[in-house]
């Protein structure tokens, strides 16, 4: 079951309970607890979330389609790979900036058991474009071979891994510190 109730109240509601999965874990958060955090009684999250779950890719699926967005919206995919691997990383530095909780909770729940197929389905289309990135790049000799996903995730670990231990720490997140991190993305994928 999905929610595709929409307003404002909604957004509240899903951006308190972005932070409060981001503060306490998916698993330890209570839905008072998300309730309380919205300023709205437990009852009202059920009038729009029957359970936590649904809630939980409601707000998956609000965040994945706001990063794909982020990403692609507007790029030039006909640039040399180098040039929109750049734009790409940039774009995703400034979405690690505005939205570190977002990309944290995408990336610790990607493979979350509560993710229902709507979720799943999205994550997939998204990964599909990315592999069909990779592969033309291929084509045009401009990286590597091997599995355009298996490429894209080895590149995208180091991202996040840093973004990770930059938010454990409680060191503030800054632009500089993703793109940091694209030097050595790109040296995963340029030609061997």
């Amino acid at each position: 079951m999905t929610s595709t109730v929409e307003g404002p109240q909604v957004e509240n509601l899903l951006d308190a309970a972005l932070t409060t999965f981001d503060a306490l874990g998916y698993s330890a958060t209570p839905v008072p607890a998300i309730a309380e955090r919205a300023g709205i009684a437990v009852g009202s999250v059920y009038r729009y979330f029957p359970s936590k779950e649904v809630l939980a890719n409601a707000l998956y699926r609000r965040e994945k389609q706001r990063l794909a967005d982020a990403l692609f919206t507007g790029l030039d995919v006909d640039a040399p790979a180098d040039a929109t691997f750049a734009a790409i990383w940039e774009r995703l530095a400034d979405f690690a900036v505005e939205h570190s909780e977002a990309l944290c909770f995408l990336e610790l729940h990607h493979h979350g058991a509560y993710l229902d197929t709507a979720s799943r389905e999205l994550a997939a289309s998204i990964d599909a474009q990315i592999a069909a990135l990779v592969r033309r790049w291929q084509e045009r000799g401009q990286i590597r071979g091997g599995d355009p996903l298996l490429l894209h995730v080895q590149a995208f670990g180091g991202f996040v891994a840093v973004l990770r231990q930059v938010r454990m720490c409680g060191t503030p997140v800054t632009r500089a510190v993703p793109m940091s991190t694209l030097e050595p993305a790109w040296g995963l994928l340029s030609p061997t």
